[in-house]
């Protein structure tokens, strides 16, 4: 049944959209202001405004919309932004990098879950959901302070992708376990093959867009035709990649790798940024709209300790990759506190858990917790290790 949305709806959805915008600039450029990252202040207001405090307002499908726009745009720059021979050289190093965040993760959390809840499939199921990667905020502090460039911080951005493809093969292990009793080798072939395909038409259009499209980008004569064909592009992309079992993020981020060599790259940047600017704070402004601040009790206490085995998993992660390229101490940490973000992608996976009965209320509230936790404490590790830095990363 068609649901008519009336003018008045519309209206208040517009005037909540700018109330979003304007409070969160108030607060971007307080924070800034004190010496702070803009992006803690965006998602305190998403806090603030939304309906456990203030209730002004609540979580809906069209700041969710406008929030995901927002979260693909922001990889979709850094797509653009990322050198493609960079990626290449460093895409063994991204790959240990995802390996050991996810394998340090999942000896960390699994024997405090089993202890606690003396279930093994809940233990195997959170263990492995916390090895994913949430790198759309990491994004955009790095892009704060201009390091997007760095060959760091695109070790970091294509480690993410490996972060999530691990643990999608992981998971198809747990669910098959736990609900049938046996591990379904048609799903993991199925699965490969579509990862394989992803990959395929990803370095297929790559050739086709460096070698023959580039040439003809600038020749568009009508007003506008170059952000929306790259923008347009970007979000089919998006949802191919979500068709694959990705999240639509790393589909915006490979449609702008595909686009990095061409000639017309800065322009598309210069072109797309201000699309950025009135859609990631909202991004960051939907994730506090999500955080329950009466979470209390067990499921507190739960996912604080989640949060410190999750967080020191994914640091302790940097060390490794940091030995194997000679990078410092610092460098070394920078590379696993990037990858300490659980947002959009873990509260997805928490989400089907509970949807098939393998998490309950108490531990589902738990990866909450530790989402508003790793939200809260990436931008204050990653403020104080890029404090200063001139150099690496």
């Amino acid at each position: 049944m068609l649901k008519i949305v009336t003018v008045g709806e519309i209206a208040t959805s517009v005037y909540l959209y700018g109330i979003a915008l304007a409070t969160s600039l108030i607060a971007a450029e307080t924070l800034k202001r004190a010496g702070q990252s803009e992006v803690i202040g965006q998602v305190l207001v998403g806090i603030l405004l939304g309906p456990y405090i203030l209730g002004i307002i609540h979580p809906s499908e069209i700041f969710s919309f406008i929030a995901e726009i927002g979260a693909m745009t922001l990889l979709l720059i850094a797509g653009l932004e990322t050198d493609v021979r960079v990626v290449f050289r460093t895409g063994f190093s991204a790959m240990l990098l995802a390996f050991f965040g996810v394998v340090f993760t999942f000896l960390l959390v699994l024997p405090f879950v089993y202890i606690v809840s003396n279930n093994l499939v809940i233990a195997l199921y959170l263990s492995v959901t916390l090895g994913a990667t949430s790198i759309s905020l990491t994004v955009r502090i790095f892009s704060e302070f201009g390091k997007l460039k760095s060959k760091e911080v695109q070790m970091i951005i294509v480690s993410a992708v490996f972060d999530d493809l691990f643990v999608i093969f992981l998971l198809i292990f747990v669910i098959d376990l736990a609900l049938t009793g046996f591990f379904n080798v048609h799903r993991l072939v199925t699965l490969t093959a579509l990862i394989g395909f992803f990959f395929l038409i990803t370095l297929a259009l790559g050739f086709l867009f460096t070698k023959v499209l580039s040439i003809h980008l600038h020749k568009f004569k009508s007003r506008g035709a170059l952000i929306i064909f790259v923008f347009s592009f970007g979000l089919l992309f998006g949802y191919f990649a979500y068709l694959v079992g990705f999240s639509p993020i790393i589909g915006a981020y490979f449609a702008g790798l595909i686009m990095a060599e061409t000639e017309v790259k800065d322009v598309i940047i210069e072109e797309i940024s201000p699309i950025a600017f009135v859609t990631v704070p909202i991004f960051l402004v939907n994730i506090g709209l999500k955080v329950n601040i009466l979470v209390l009790g067990e499921a507190l206490l739960l996912g604080i300790i989640l949060a410190f085995f999750a967080s020191l998993g994914k640091i302790l992660s940097g060390y490794p990759v940091g030995f194997k390229e000679k990078f410092s101490r610092k460098v070394s940490t920078l590379l696993g506190a990037a990858r300490v973000p659980r947002a959009e992608v873990v509260l997805v996976f928490a989400s089907i858990g509970l949807e098939l009965n393998l998490l309950n209320d108490v531990w589902y509230s738990s990866l909450v917790v530790v989402m508003i936790i790793t939200t809260f404490i990436t931008p204050i590790i990653l403020k104080y290790l890029l404090r200063g830095d001139n150099g690496n990363a």
